[in-house]
């Protein structure tokens, strides 16, 4: 007897699975379980068994122009039936396996770059076919909580960093790639930086990753003008629309509390007396990367932007005469923002102040207003 359509097709494979003594469940998943499928969408079929399923047995029930066996991605088979034209994934998975990817994300709070969530999501949004002991409908249960504060931090400090403040972040390998004119590799962590940004972007909404596909389709505007925007910019502007996306990005955390906006650098400028010798100064003792220097045509000044591993940027600037005959003569400050709309303010940091003068540089005054 045909299976009447491919709902029905699924339902009878299910239960053919169903009368191993190894198999525990069979779970419809993907798109098709949770209605966002289209007519190109495949059906996503999980096995979890205790063992595995012989292989004789796969080939026998899918036929020999089944795809068996295949590890590209998680063992599996892939079909198209003949009846109903409905392409099937099969994708075998054992329940220890499983277990753990719960406790990884839900007990341990272990986040990834980028898709930290998304087996949670799998294991939520699915329909148990076959599961005669219970077992599935108690994994759901356990994975039907509250998303965990520790999992929502540990998301964020695993993938924001990468975006565009740490010396190998993204953006900064992108700005590399594009000048040497290397667009595989531009293209290919533009789609890292994407990854990361989605698994901060479902973290602050408290949801589990949904997976790759459909993504625009999670975001409000005008976040999904943002992201279309970078993904469609030209060279010439790519590095703008990170930053813009970047930009807003770091105003949700600081509006989420994730960051706290009194303690985060945005920008400092200071005279100094010799231009050379205070950019090696924070490039010896804050990591800082020092950028091209500029000097005016128009007048004796001249200036260099140090950006700092926090990404706040520090311009140093040189006048003759100025940061000589100035109230600050020799004073090395670190500016602190609070709101965006603050003033800045000077902080010493007792533990720099003692490295400093232990190496010969005095302190004039420190402490903030």
């Amino acid at each position: 007897m045909q299976p009447k359509d491919a709902r029905d097709r699924i339902q009878r494979l299910a239960k053919a699975f169903g009368q191993l003594p190894q198999v525990l469940a069979v779970v419809l998943a993907g798109s098709r379980a949770v209605a966002t499928s289209d007519l190109s969408s495949d059906f996503d079929l999980y096995v979890y068994a205790v063992c595995e399923v012989p292989i004789e047995f796969r080939r026998t029930l899918l036929g020999e122009n089944a795809e068996i066996d295949n590890h590209f991605w998680e063992p599996g088979d892939e079909w198209s039936d003949p009846y109903t034209g409905a392409q099937i994934d099969i994708m075998y998975r054992s329940p220890e396996w499983i277990e753990e990817q719960l406790n990884r994300v839900l007990s341990r709070h272990e986040a990834a770059l980028g898709y930290t969530t998304c087996f949670w999501y799998n294991v939520v949004h699915s329909e148990a076919l076959f599961d005669p002991r219970g077992w599935y409908q108690e994994l759901q249960t356990r994975g039907r909580v509250a998303y965990p504060e520790g999992l929502r931090h540990a998301i964020v400090m695993k993938n924001w960093p990468v975006l565009r403040r740490n010396h190998s972040s993204y953006r900064n390998q992108i700005e590399v790639a594009l000048n040497r004119g290397d667009i595989v590799s531009v293209q290919h962590r533009v789609t890292a930086f994407l990854t990361s940004f989605f698994d901060i972007w479902f973290a602050l909404e408290r949801k589990p990753h949904p997976g790759e596909k459909r993504l625009l389709s999670h975001l409000p505007e005008p976040w999904v003008s943002l992201v279309r925007a970078l993904a469609e910019a030209s060279p010439g502007t790519l590095l703008t629309h990170i930053d813009a996306l970047v930009d807003c990005v770091d105003a949700k955390l600081i509006e989420e509390g994730i960051f706290a906006a009194s303690g985060r650098i945005e920008h400092a400028a200071a005279w100094v007396s010799d231009l050379e010798r205070a950019c090696d100064f924070y490039w010896r003792w804050f990591g800082a990367t020092i950028g091209p220097k500029y000097v005016s045509t128009a007048r004796p000044f001249s200036s260099c932007f140090l950006t700092l591993s926090s990404g706040a940027r520090l311009e140093l600037m040189n006048t003759p005469g100025e940061a000589k005959n100035g109230p600050h003569r020799g004073f090395v400050g670190f500016a602190r923002c609070g709101r965006p709309s603050s003033r800045c303010h000077a902080r010493s940091w007792s533990d720099y102040s003692s490295r400093s003068q232990d190496n010969g540089r005095r302190i004039l005054r420190g402490g903030s207003e």
